[in-house]
C-alpha cells in the first residue's frame, strides 16, 4: 500500500492537487512509513504550493501592470493614422486580451475541476476595473475642459458609459482568459 500511496502523491503534487496529496501524506504517515520519506514529501508540497503562488502573484501583477501601462498610453495623444476603429480594437480587443490571458492564467490549473468560473471572473475583473477606471478619468478631464452650465447628470452619465465600456471590455478579457491557457513550460 505505501508504494501505492507515495506514487500517488508525487502524482497528486506534480498535478498540483495539494489537498489529495495531504490526504496521501497522511495514510503514509498512519501507515509507518519511513517517516523522513513523509517529511521530503511534506517539503515538495510546500515547494510547490509558494512556486503556485509565486507564479499567481506574478501574473496578476503583469496583468495588471499591463492594464494601467496599456490604457495609459490609449489616453495620451492617439498616433496620427489611428482613428475611432484602430483606438477601439486595441482598446476592446487587443488590451483586453493580453490582460485577460495574463490574469486568467494565474488561477492554478487543476486537472480535478478546471476553474473556467474563477479564470474568467479574475481576468473579468480586473480588465473591468481597470476600463471603468480609464474611463471615468478621461471623461472627467474631457468633461472639465468643456464649459456647460448644466452638470448635474454628468455622473449618473459617466457611471453607465464607464459600466458599459467595463463590461464589453471585461467579457472580452473573460473569454481570453478561459481560451487560452498558458502551457507550464512557459511560466
Amino acid at each position: 500500500m505505501s508504494n501505492d500511496e507515495v506514487v500517488a502523491a508525487c502524482r497528486a503534487i506534480e498535478d498540483g492537487e495539494f489537498v489529495q496529496a495531504r490526504h496521501h501524506l497522511n495514510n503514509l504517515a498512519m501507515s509507518g512509513t519511513n517517516p523522513s520519506l513523509v517529511e521530503e514529501l511534506t517539503r515538495l508540497i510546500w515547494q510547490k504550493e509558494r512556486e503556485v503562488m509565486q507564479t499567481t502573484v506574478n501574473r496578476i501583477g503583469m496583468a495588471i501592470s499591463v492594464a494601467v501601462l496599456g490604457y495609459m498610453a490609449l489616453s495620451f495623444q492617439s498616433p496620427e493614422g489611428w482613428g475611432p476603429l484602430v483606438w477601439g480594437i486595441v482598446a476592446f480587443l487587443v488590451l483586453p486580451c493580453v490582460v485577460g490571458v495574463l490574469a486568467g492564467n494565474s488561477v492554478a490549473a487543476s486537472r480535478a475541476a478546471p476553474l473556467k468560473k474563477l479564470r474568467f471572473r479574475r481576468a473579468f475583473s480586473i480588465t473591468f476595473s481597470v476600463v471603468a477606471i480609464y474611463t471615468l478619468v478621461g471623461m472627467g478631464i474631457v468633461r472639465h475642459k468643456m464649459q456647460s452650465a448644466d452638470k448635474s447628470s454628468d455622473i449618473a452619465i459617466y457611471l453607465v458609459v464607464a459600466v458599459v465600456y467595463g463590461l464589453m471590455a471585461g467579457a472580452v478579457a473573460g473569454i481570453a482568459g478561459t481560451s487560452f491557457p498558458i502551457s507550464k513550460r512557459a511560466s
